[in-house]
Order: structure tokens, then sequence, then C-alpha cells
């Protein structure tokens, strides 16, 4: 009998922090999982409200949701537009991309566009990178290649007075 007494009993404390360990990773888990559908949808142009009503929340909280996510994306607030532009912009590069290869020469301009509006979003337009450090942010678009038609040589070139 004293061999029995001698043996520690398991500890119960730990078992409460294994399991309280485990609530919080599998909720962390279900948060992400929402996050990146919330993401998807919005990538996809469902409104907010819409975005709402299909997962049970109100309006107000999944603004607030979306608010959230883009400020954890590590990018400046004013800025988390571009990245949902990105998305979209990158996600209708794969599609234009397998139309392309399928022999749809069409779909070549679309790929060209689209390649034209990620660098305009990422900073690159006008053939010059961002500084370093800087926030991306949407260059003016680049001036005509070729030159301007009879009629318009005025506003190119200014009368000598």
């Amino acid at each position: 009998m004293s061999d029995l007494a001698a043996k520690p009993e398991p500890q119960p404390k730990r078992a409460k922090l294994a399991r309280a360990r485990r609530q919080r990773l599998e909720t962390r888990q279900a948060k992400a999982a929402r996050n990146v559908k919330f993401f998807n949808l919005l990538k996809a142009g469902v409104p907010v409200a819409e975005i709402a009503l299909q997962e049970g929340f109100s309006v107000r909280r999944a603004r607030e949701i979306v608010r959230e996510m883009l400020e954890r994306r590590e990018v400046d607030p004013p800025v988390g537009f571009v990245q949902l532009q990105i998305g979209r912009l990158g996600d209708a590069m794969m599609v234009a991309h397998a139309a392309m290869m399928e022999g749809n020469m069409h779909a070549l301009d679309r790929v060209l566009r689209i390649v034209g509006h990620l660098d305009r979003y990422h900073g690159f337009a006008g053939g010059a990178a961002p500084a370093v450090g800087a926030t991306p942010a949407l260059a003016a678009p680049a001036p005509p290649l070729a030159l301007p038609a009879p009629g318009e040589t005025a506003e190119f070139f200014p009368a000598k007075d």
C-alpha cells in the first residue's frame, strides 16, 4: 500500500494547460481561415454587407474584421486598397495567362495590360524602381510613346513669343 501512496498522481494542472494551449491554437487557426475566406470574397468583389450576412456577423463587425486584416498585412492603411487590387490582378493574371497558353492570342493583350497595372501598383511605372523604404504608390501614367497628331502639336510645342 505504501508504494501506491509514494507514486505521484498525474498532474491535472499540466493537462489543463495543454488543453488551453490546444484550444488557443484551434481558435487562431479558425480565425486565420475566416480571414482568408473574407479576403478572397473581397478580392472577388463581394460587398462587405454580403460577407457579413454569409458569415453571420453584423456589417459593423465585418468592416472591423476587414480593417484589422488589412492593417495586419504590414501595409499602411491607405495602401490596404492597393493590396486588395494587387490580389485581384493576380487572380486575373492567372486566368489570362492560362487562356494565352491555350493559344488565345487575344489574351496576350490582357496579360500585358495586367502586367502594366501590377507594375503601376508596385511603383515601377516609368522605369524607375521605388526608393528603399518608400510606400508603394500609384505612379502617374507614362507619357505617350508616339508623336502627337498634327492638330495636337500646339499643346506639346507652345508657340514662342
